[in-house]
């Protein structure tokens, strides 16, 4: 009997989410145990979780359904460029301001990007990519709302504390909708009838 590739060695939609969570609680569990809350803890924190989101939605930018655009290659993109611009000013310029700034300059438009791959698929009638579509609204929302707090919010503390808030809590969300849009494995029985 030869092996031929199964369709479960191929990217599912549920592979984003699960990619993407990864990256999130690395950076987003171990901050409330840090000590420094500076400047330069939140922007080495947001580079690492940038730099792991664009691996991860790269990685996964194959797996969204059908119609959605090509919305994850462009945050991968956006969020590499990002990450970058991130270590530059941990190096250069570590200051609450430029913190908060990059930040918003990140979640703004990759929220509204996510909002996108939403609107696009907002129709689908498939309940497992129905789940994963809602979650991108969900996401992209929550996004947009740290970019506008970040925007105007100017206490280290604060920042760090919200970064890594926001990192556990995304990243949970994409473990549970990963979870959530998995399809349920075949028991032996039902392999061994098969």
């Amino acid at each position: 009997m030869t092996a031929t590739p199964a369709a479960s060695q191929e990217l599912q939609h549920w592979h984003l989410p699960a990619m993407r969570a990864v990256p999130a609680l690395v950076v987003g569990l171990p901050l409330p145990f840090i000590q420094l809350h500076a400047p330069i803890v939140g922007l080495i924190a947001l580079a690492v979780l940038l730099a792991g989101t664009a691996a991860a939605t790269w990685l996964g930018r194959r797996a969204v359904p059908e119609g959605a655009g090509r919305w994850p290659a462009v945050i991968a993109v956006w969020s590499g460029a990002v990450a970058l611009v991130a270590v530059a000013l941990a190096i250069a310029i570590p200051s609450e301001t430029m913190l908060g700034l990059t930040v918003a300059l990140w979640a703004i438009p990759a929220g509204l990007v996510e909002l996108q791959g939403w609107a696009r698929m907002r129709s689908v009638t498939e309940p497992r990519t129905r789940q994963l579509v809602r979650d991108w609204l969900i996401v992209g929302v929550f996004t947009i709302l740290l970019g506008l707090v970040f925007a105007f919010l100017r206490d280290a503390v604060s920042l760090v504390g919200l970064l890594g808030a926001y990192a556990v809590i995304v990243g949970v969300f994409h473990a549970v909708a990963a979870l959530s849009a998995r399809p349920a494995r075949a028991t032996t029985t039902e392999r061994s009838d098969a």
